[in-house]
């Protein structure tokens, strides 16, 4: 009986090691590739093709989320994926969304708002899931404070990255689905990690936290919590220090501030600036600056509709 029953386990051992085998190299590849991966998505970084960039994107994040199946916790994969869907969204959808605002027709900008908000929010969930802290993400979906100021003190630098994109993500779709009752009801969570993420590391990605607390404040109207002053000393500091590289510094600026107080001249300025740069002195920025011109050529084109009063007073 004994012997009966210790070959049965043997036979179980045996058919089951090659499925469980299988299962580890899977996963041992898709950990092998991962860094590489990471290393290598500054290829897109440095892309100066916007068209073929965009077409280039879906391939590449789809395939990457195949890695993901097999080494669903691995960071590197998690941290370009949420960066990834976090610049689709951005470089691409909201571009031509905000464009079809002006020379498109109401169906395409209710489909390119979707879509964007779809990608937004996987950007945010795949960052949730990187920053591996249930408490403070269960805070934050459930709106509670309290609780979410105490969870982000425990975060520190190294949860920057995670941090950042899921903010990054949830802020975007909120700012683009603003007639979602449960978005909108997101953004005293999203100021309060972003705020954390500007105490930590206001410079990550090229001053991007600085950038994205002066859209959060230019964007919306004072009675709804917008502050055109703070949206500018946000702006200022991250011309400061990244101005001359980062050229979503002036364009964002120029976009964002400059219509809240209808100052023409420096809009002019700001975005006469973006044209104008080198964008072959920083090559690992060059996607990201390539946006920002084309953006920057489409709204000179289109100042009068944002800007009123071209006097600058």
């Amino acid at each position: 009986m004994q012997i009966a029953t210790s070959f049965r386990i043997t036979a179980a051992l045996l058919v089951s090691a090659p499925l469980v085998l299988g299962c580890n190299m899977h996963k041992m590849t898709a950990d092998l590739t991962a860094g590489p991966v990471r290393v290598g998505s500054i290829a897109m970084d440095r892309e100066a093709d916007l068209a073929f960039a965009e077409a280039a994107f879906p391939g590449s994040l789809k395939t990457i989320e195949g890695f993901l199946v097999n080494s669903p916790d691995n960071p590197d994969l998690l941290l370009v994926l949420a960066r990834g869907y976090a610049a689709y969204a951005f470089a691409f959808l909201e571009r031509k969304r905000d464009k079809a605002q002006f020379v498109g027709t109401e169906e395409e900008v209710e489909t390119l708002t979707r879509r964007a908000v779809v990608h937004y929010l996987r950007a945010r969930d795949y960052a949730f899931r990187l920053l591996d802290r249930p408490e403070l993400e269960k805070a934050a979906r459930a709106g509670d404070l309290k609780a979410l100021e105490r969870e982000l003190a425990e975060v520190d630098e190294e949860d920057v990255p995670a941090l950042f994109w899921a903010v990054y993500g949830w802020g975007g779709a909120a700012n683009l689905g603003q007639s979602d009752p449960d978005l909108a009801a997101a953004l005293p969570v999203i100021e309060r990690m972003i705020a954390r993420v500007v105490e930590l590391d206001p410079d990550y990605e090229h001053g991007s936290p600085l950038l994205f607390l002066g859209v959060y404040y230019a964007a919306k109207p004072t009675m709804a919590g917008g502050d055109p002053e703070k949206a500018k000393a946000y702006f200022e500091r991250a011309m400061k220090s990244h101005g001359d590289a980062n050229l979503l510094a002036p364009y964002l600026y120029a976009r964002f501030y400059a219509p809240q107080v209808q100052d023409r001249a420096l809009f002019d300025r700001l975005l006469g600036q973006v044209l104008e740069a080198n964008v072959l002195a920083h090559p690992d920025l060059r996607l990201l600056n390539e946006v920002a011109r084309d953006l920057a050529a489409f709204w000179l084109e289109h100042a009068d509709e944002l800007i009123l009063d071209a006097s600058g007073a």
